[in-house]
């Protein structure tokens, strides 16, 4: 029988941000800027969306215990210093969920976390970018983000993955189960703007490598990257995020779709394999277009085999 070693959650996508709106902002912090996502969620308020996750979190605990939580990024809408909120919800986050999780967290910015280097270690405690191990276990944190601070509302611009960051991390846990994070990763081969053809081709050929993970996207998938990447596996975390989509009124944040379900991924390493899944998680989601009930299921469980 297969003995588990090491459990590992990983989520993304929490955007938490001011309950004001823009003029409501405004008019008390007149430099502000907030984001058109403020306010309630499918609902939700932004207070009440963060203790979901937090609760999620800890019921999975509760089935198995945990060895630590990944953040995957965009943990805001700071979009720091494009909004000048008068709240640092990167913090707020890590202070009313994080601080709380029973075991150790590891946190990646995304693009609305556009926070300085220096300022990012202050929140957190490590770098934008860097290695966590878990066990036997390693993961790459790698900063695709890191065009900061924001300019615009959609936060930081994406770049390429830091090859030689990369390389020096393969080179250094060689023979380990490696396991690379970032908030996004493009998945095109053909014409990928995050991963050089150099780092493509390393990838490729790495047997250390185990899955590729993402946020970013707000839905869960399972991508298969196809003979460049050597068959590798790019997974979508899914998220507890928004469905923006552009209405003639502007762009709508509350227009519910089941791939857009809130959730987050479980990834379970044992002595012989080690499997990867989506949790969706139980909630109600009070949209635009309705009230939807949606029930906790388990989907895209992959598989990988230890030689």
């Amino acid at each position: 029988m297969s003995a588990l070693k090491k459990r590992i959650l990983l989520v993304s996508d929490m955007h938490y941000t001011t309950e004001l709106t823009y003029s409501e902002l405004k008019k008390k912090y007149p430099d502000s800027n907030t984001s058109a996502a403020a306010g309630r969620t499918f609902g939700m308020t932004q207070r009440e969306k963060v203790e979901k996750i937090y609760e999620d979190i800890i019921r999975e605990n509760e089935r198995k215990q945990l060895d630590a939580v990944l953040v995957l990024g965009d943990l805001s809408i700071d979009d720091y210093d494009f909004r000048n909120l008068p709240i640092n919800y990167c913090m707020q986050f890590r202070k009313e969920c994080l601080d709380r999780l029973p075991c150790n967290y590891y946190v990646l910015p995304g693009n609305h976390d556009s926070y300085p280097n220096d300022e990012w270690r202050n929140i957190f405690g490590t770098d934008r970018e860097f290695v966590c191990e878990v066990g036997d276990a390693v993961f790459i944190m790698a900063d695709t983000f890191c065009d900061y601070p924001a300019r615009a509302a959609s936060g930081s611009d994406l770049t390429m993955i830091n090859e030689e960051f990369i390389i020096a991390c393969l080179e250094k846990y060689r023979g380990r189960k490696i396991f690379i994070c970032a908030h996004h990763i493009d998945a095109r081969a053909d014409d990928n703007p995050t991963v050089s053809p150099t780092l493509r081709d390393i990838i490729k050929d790495n047997g250390d490598i185990v899955f590729l993970f993402r946020g970013h996207t707000h839905h869960s998938e399972v991508i298969d990257l196809g003979a460049a990447f050597g068959g590798k596996r790019l997974v979508d975390i899914g998220g507890y995020g928004y469905c923006g989509i552009k209405m003639d009124y502007g762009w709508e944040f509350n227009i519910y779709d089941f791939k857009w379900a809130w959730g987050y991924q479980v990834l379970e390493i044992y002595d012989d394999k080690i499997l990867t899944y989506h949790v969706t998680t139980d909630n109600t989601y009070n949209a635009k277009n309705g009230v939807f009930e949606v029930s906790e299921s388990v989907s895209d469980t992959v598989e990988y085999l230890i030689q």
